[in-house]
């Protein structure tokens, strides 16, 4: 049963970010708990905890609240290094490559998916997708542009293909870098595994050029994990709510905007999704912002972002 130290991963089976996270989880043969979130808001559950984020997946664990892939991943690798995901040598380069999987070839999957599937779009996802990204969600307009991102869509994909073969030819293992799978492979499948799983002959029809890369997807693929225990949202904001956040270091050092411990800051992402959170910042560096937030539905939550990729200003 879910207690205060148990991974709670809050998702919906179809989200490639979450799968990103699944697939972590899978490698690490982690035990957790999993709430499944509507597709689309509300989510009345989980807003008193992120306090007022939307984007999918989450992370928490007990009162600590963890928003965006790059800090969950983060996270567990720091609490469980062991298998590590980050291979010596190539600090910093999952990140790297994160920054091209979740924008460039991210955007081009949403383009060939939703071109495809464009009449079968229910109307409330699109009003909630454009509430999230705060432009129109244009599924003609994919449609349209549907040809030329399948292009692209195939290119970036054929990137993994080049690098598996000089892998191969310099003996250096069967992964994106070396002979065991970590966080560089764990970004770049999300793409191939969200094409897959809802325009499969298109994917199916790039991997036949690709063969190292079809291996490769195959391989993480059929990793064996934990099957992991399904909660309600009641349940983990209860869990929530009783627990303590984790003691950290109330320090700001070094920091550009001259934030202190204390300060009422607020923190949202700078692409889409810009929901701006409150709270009084704890902990600050050049990674991690860490804010404290007190609710009645949720007490004293610590809610942690990633640097990259965020925005913080004073509230």
């Amino acid at each position: 049963m879910a207690d205060a130290r148990s991974i709670i991963l809050h998702e919906y089976p179809t989200s490639p970010f979450a799968e990103k996270v699944r697939l972590a989880l899978k490698l690490k043969n982690l035990a957790y708990s999993r709430v499944e979130i509507p597709v689309i808001m509300p989510r009345p559950d989980l807003m008193p905890m992120t306090g007022g984020y939307r984007r999918t997946p989450v992370m928490q664990i007990g009162a600590d609240i963890y928003c965006d892939t790059a800090i969950i991943l983060r996270e567990l690798e720091s609490r469980f290094p062991n298998p590590s995901l980050r291979p010596p040598g190539h600090e910093g380069l999952a990140q790297m490559v994160a920054g091209w999987t979740d924008a460039r070839w991210f955007q081009s999957s949403v383009a060939v998916i939703f071109g495809e599937r464009a009449d079968s779009v229910p109307e409330d996802f699109k009003k909630d997708r454009e509430a999230l990204s705060g432009r129109p969600f244009d599924t003609e307009a994919m449609k349209k542009v549907a040809p030329m991102m399948r292009d692209q869509w195939r290119a970036r994909l054929m990137l993994l293909e080049e690098r598996l073969q000089a892998g191969k030819g310099a003996g250096a293992g069967i992964y994106l870098i070396g002979a065991k799978p970590g966080f560089v492979d764990v970004h770049a499948y999300m793409n191939v595994w969200f094409v897959m799983n809802t325009v499969p002959d298109f994917a199916n029809a790039c991997l036949e050029s690709a063969p190292l890369t079809r291996a490769w997807y195959d391989r993480l693929t059929e990793t064996e994990g934990q099957a992991p225990e399904t909660i309600t949202s009641a349940e983990a904001l209860a869990i929530g709510k009783t627990a303590a956040p984790r003691l950290v270091a109330a320090t700001t050092l070094n920091e550009p905007q001259g934030f202190s411990p204390g300060d009422d800051v607020t923190v949202a992402p700078d692409d889409y999704g810009q929901v701006w959170v409150e709270g009084e910042l704890v902990h600050a560096d050049a990674q991690r912002l860490i804010l404290q937030r007190t609710s009645p539905e949720a007490e004293t939550i610590h809610v942690h972002f990633p640097r990259a990729g965020f925005l913080v200003r004073r509230a």
